[in-house]
């Protein structure tokens, strides 16, 4: 019986110790996902508040964007000027954007109404 325990003993002690280690690994597993940025494309609809050509900046009151991002106001970068061409403060837009959601560039924006 004596054996019995002990042998029951020493198999929950080495399963626990597995088990302590694959949780660690699982958590370390869980903080990397969770940390790498989602790289994507996204498109969006909003209202301009400012182009800023000298920094290549549209200045936006955008929608949520496809739970990446709350509604909110901000500027993006765009691509290239070009993207901004006949675009003015108070236009409602649909944007493309790309990239990550901390640094994604607006890569097409066109006029709603």
């Amino acid at each position: 019986m004596l054996l019995a325990d002990l042998a029951l003993a020493l198999g929950l002690g080495i399963g626990y110790l597995r088990w302590g280690r694959e949780a660690a690994r699982l958590s370390q597993d869980l903080v990397a996902e969770r940390s790498r940025p989602a790289v994507g494309q996204w498109t969006a609809r909003g209202v301009v508040r400012a182009v800023l050509p000298e920094m290549q900046v549209v200045v936006l009151t955008h929608e949520e964007i496809g739970g990446v991002m709350p509604a909110m106001t901000m500027g993006f970068p765009v691509a290239s000027p070009r993207v901004y061409e006949g675009i003015e403060a108070g236009d409602e837009v649909s944007f493309t954007l790309k990239g990550s959601a901390a640094g994604a560039v607006i890569t097409a924006i066109e006029k709603i109404r």
